[in-house]
């Protein structure tokens, strides 16, 4: 995901004029002296001037004081609280909906849900994750993002590697995905997985189900539809091996028992045996046209 392209701008216009005003203050950094030097710099070079800047962070007062581009006070804002970066190597492992996870490994580990500027960060990267790679994390608008400028390892994961990623990260997600890097900003708290649904057959088992067919038809009334005999084990359920997995002489349909089901019932000698519901179906008479090159049994 990306921040908004007029807020990639200001960045743009932000972090440039920062890192080429400190650059400038030492004289030059790889030929940096200003915010044009800065973005006509090479990659690598305006890598080493940003690390600078990491290095002497201190200046950032001093450049808001002297304010050379004459940004607006809110803009201004931005920039003091880029002292509150990160610059560390992380673990890429998840590119989610909403942000990129990089993750700290180790005995707390800890994840960290990054936005993009103007590129997503996995159309960046060189090859699929886990990836390693040592970037600058920066507070944003109450987000997190990062200057695009970082230093990838090229190294292969094994699966006991990967494996150990992956209860890392579970461990950090545990705790909370870090969205912000605002020192009063909290993790929400992970939300417990949900219950599953109790199945509604189940349900109806659990009420005391009746065990003959009389007793059944006594307290439902008479099914929609009803079959005896032999023709029983044409709905009935076989196994691959071509024999019937029930045993059955009775079969009962309601359809006005559980909501949007046809409860099947299947009895044997007037005792219910086996249950089961299936979607309500409509047939048409095209329904019954067989496939092309098969035709139907009779």
């Amino acid at each position: 995901m990306l921040i908004p392209p007029e807020e990639a701008e200001l960045f743009f216009n932000l972090y440039p004029s920062l890192i080429g005003y400190v650059a400038g203050r030492s004289g030059g950094v790889e030929g940096i002296i200003d915010a044009q030097s800065f973005r006509s710099a090479p990659t690598n070079a305006r890598a080493q001037a940003r690390d600078h800047l990491l290095d002497n962070i201190s200046l950032i007062s001093d450049y808001i004081k002297e304010n050379p581009d004459e940004f607006r006070e809110k803009e201004l804002g931005y920039i003091t609280d880029w002292s509150g970066f990160i610059h560390n190597n992380f673990f890429i492992v998840r590119y989610l909906k909403n942000y990129t996870v990089f993750l700290i490994a180790g005995d707390s580990p800890k994840a960290y849900g990054v936005l993009g500027l103007t590129d997503e960060i996995e159309e960046m990267m060189p090859c699929p994750l886990p990836i390693y790679i040592k970037a600058v994390l920066l507070p944003w608008k109450g987000r997190i993002i990062w200057d695009g400028l970082f230093n990838f390892y090229n190294i292969s994961f094994g699966g006991g590697i990967k494996r150990r990623f992956q209860e890392s990260y579970r461990q950090a997600k545990a705790v909370g995905i870090i969205t912000s890097l605002d020192p009063d900003w909290k993790p929400e708290k992970p939300k417990p997985a949900k219950k599953p649904k109790t199945p509604a057959i189940e349900r109806f088992l659990k009420k005391k189900c009746p065990t003959s067919v009389a007793e059944f038809k006594q307290t439902y009334g008479d099914p929609n539809l009803e079959i005896t005999g032999e023709e029983v084990r044409d709905y009935g359920i076989w196994s691959v091996e071509g024999t019937p997995s029930i045993e059955a002489d009775h079969l009962m349909v309601y359809a006005n028992i559980i909501r949007h089901k046809a409860l099947y019932i299947y009895a044997h000698k007037g005792r219910i045996t086996h249950i089961s519901v299936t979607d309500p179906t409509e047939w048409y008479r095209g329904d019954f046209k067989p496939h092309e090159g098969q035709r139907l049994m009779t």
